[in-house]
């Protein structure tokens, strides 16, 4: 948004663009042109001139053929002094991020409160009987709402973060391996942007941009394990994705089980591995994790795509350059900081392999927050280990009701001081 003249403190009139529409014009009688403030023409510029516009979301924003610069190029040359752009009831809320504008505006994406302004919009428009307005009352501004708010829930995860399982094929056969891996800040970023903008022309000429998606999820993580291997020079890949996933907290900031947008826009559901992976990515934790699932190396990965269940060793060869000359029992017994199985039947035995990367002793507590209809037993349930030392731990998960659903464990390793 934008602020209009005067920062907020000046009010200025309110026109909605319906209301403003030129009676005699030869142009489509489409919500594009009389709603949208898509088209310069269609609007009577004696009306709107020094106004701030009420433009609505219509067919054109549904479908994708109207577009805010669309009204900022409409408001520039009938010179509005801002505008206001609303959901319609009829359309529900829609997903509003924050642009540069080149012209005062602001948006409002949510029908309460688009419905808020329309009610007070028309208690103080005049109008005759057959519904034209003879004189506008209503008074607005548009002030600076660009502040910092630290009150809300944090983190959430985002409709478009990539979501589990993980699918093997086209038939959609889910894998045994636990996606998304982590979570991280990846919605409204401060990046940078190309100034020539090709794909979003509203953003041209700018080298930064708040910019969301996976895409700035990723760099986060990037940097993060840059920041863990400068800290531990000797951890290899697998130490430091062990140590971001053990330390990574499913936990919001009100310490509550971090929720999920949900398919409806603004709606929230609370979330499982499968929208967050091991959680809330942390820095300062993953630099002295305890204990890490490292003996994961490359060859390990090898023999996990070569379990997969109808997987081609001739594709394997093609994408990696290496032979299927073993592979797990099943791809369950990768050793990493979970475990995914996407058909449990009867009892099933997997192994992890832990090691302390501190400096002393430290003895682990085991306990488990079982599923619905699975029995959960690791083996031993407590051990002492010394440093630099592996310890393997046995889960045993056994069915006792059979279900058509992925249900979730939880697994907690316990550090007690001596």
């Amino acid at each position: 948004m934008r602020p209009s003249f005067g920062h907020g403190l000046l009010q200025h009139m309110l026109v909605l663009a319906k209301d403003a529409v030129k009676v005699n014009g030869t142009f489509p009688k489409t919500p594009e042109y009389i709603e949208e403030c898509q088209y310069p023409e269609a609007l009577d510029p004696i009306i709107v001139q020094g106004k701030i516009v009420i433009c609505t979301f219509s067919t054109g924003f549904y479908n994708g053929t109207s577009s805010l610069r669309a009204i900022i190029e409409t408001a520039k040359v009938l010179g509005f002094m801002g505008f206001v752009f609303v959901a319609n009831p009829a359309y529900g809320n829609f997903v509003a991020e924050p642009i540069p504008f080149s012209i005062p505006g602001i948006m409002t994406p949510r029908t309460s409160d688009a419905l808020s302004i329309s009610r007070y919009y028309e208690q103080q428009t005049d109008r005759d009987q057959r519904g034209f307005v003879i004189r506008f009352n209503a008074r607005a501004s548009i002030g600076e709402g660009r502040i910092a708010s630290y009150t809300g829930r944090a983190p959430i995860v985002s409709r478009f973060s990539s979501r589990g399982p993980d699918f093997i094929d086209r038939s959609r056969n889910p894998t045994d391996v636990l996606k998304p891996d982590i979570l991280a800040p990846g919605q409204q970023i401060w990046a940078a942007w190309s100034p020539m903008s090709v794909l979003n022309p509203i953003l041209s000429g700018n080298s930064f941009a708040l910019i969301s998606g996976t895409s700035m999820a990723t760099p986060h993580i990037a940097g993060i394990a840059a920041l863990i291997k400068q800290y531990n020079p000797s951890w290899i890949p697998s130490t430091i994705f062990s140590a971001m996933s053990t330390t990574a907290s499913k936990y919001n900031n009100l310490g509550e089980l971090i929720m999920a947008e949900g398919p409806d826009i603004h709606s929230l559901y609370p979330s499982t591995p499968f929208d967050f992976g091991a959680g809330l990515v942390n820095p300062t934790r993953a630099l002295d994790p305890g204990l890490v699932f490292s003996s994961a190396e490359y060859e390990d990965y090898i023999s996990f795509l070569c379990s997969l269940p109808n997987v081609d060793p001739a594709t394997i060869k093609t994408a990696t350059g290496e032979l299927c000359s073993r592979s797990f029992g099943n791809p369950s017994d990768l050793n990493i900081p979970s475990v995914t199985i996407s058909e449990l039947r009867g009892t099933r035995t997997v192994r992890r392999s832990v090691k302390n990367i501190a400096c002393k002793p430290e003895t682990y507590l085991c306990a488990v927050i079982p599923p619905k209809g699975v029995v959960v037993e690791i083996h031993p349930s407590w051990f002492t280990i010394a440093p630099q030392k592996t310890q393997v731990l046995e889960i045993r998960l056994n069915v006792t009701q059979a279900l058509d659903d992925f249900s979730f464990v939880t697994v907690l390793l316990e550090f007690r001081e001596e």
